[in-house]
């Protein structure tokens, strides 16, 4: 059993891509950050960064060799696009249409919240009293409060 554990150990070690050259670790965290940008091109359903395929490895040694030539985030981006199209990537870019998928959640988070703060000031402001009538009753009044509570104890009575 244990020679068949080392040859198959010894397998994957001959299956797994050369190890390239170490990055510097400011260029390394720029090519994890790119992983993330990415989706893998085998199944469309993770992003190089946590997908385990044989194109995803291939993708984060094209990355890193790209990083190591000088090459930009964008001018890295850009190359996938152009070999795979928008869909390559995690996020869309907002431009044009999908500009829309930015800017509406923001417009309708600051629209509603406008409308919240109209209808708190409207709620929170005291209510106008009708004015009074010159006989010191509410106008449209016949009879005052206290005559119409004298009325309704006698009543009780």
């Amino acid at each position: 059993m244990t020679l068949i554990a080392a040859l198959a150990f010894a397998a994957g070690l001959a299956a797994q891509p050369a190890a390239s050259p170490a990055l510097p670790p400011a260029l390394e965290q720029e090519a994890r950050h790119i992983e993330e940008l990415v989706i893998a091109p085998c199944c469309w359903t993770q992003q190089v960064s946590v997908h385990q395929s044989a194109a995803a490895d291939e993708m984060r040694m094209q990355i890193r060799a790209w990083l190591r030539d000088g090459k930009s985030e964008d001018q890295i981006l850009d190359a996938f696009v152009a070999r795979y199209g928008e869909r390559i990537l995690a996020v869309p870019r907002a431009r044009g249409y999908k500009l829309t998928l930015f800017v509406l959640p923001v417009v309708l988070l600051v629209g509603t919240g406008l409308l919240l703060a109209v209808l708190v000031k409207r709620m929170a402001r005291p209510r106008a009293l009708a004015p009074a009538a010159p006989g010191g009753s509410p106008a449209g009044a016949d009879v005052t409060y206290e005559d119409r509570l004298a009325d309704e104890l006698r009543d009780l009575d």
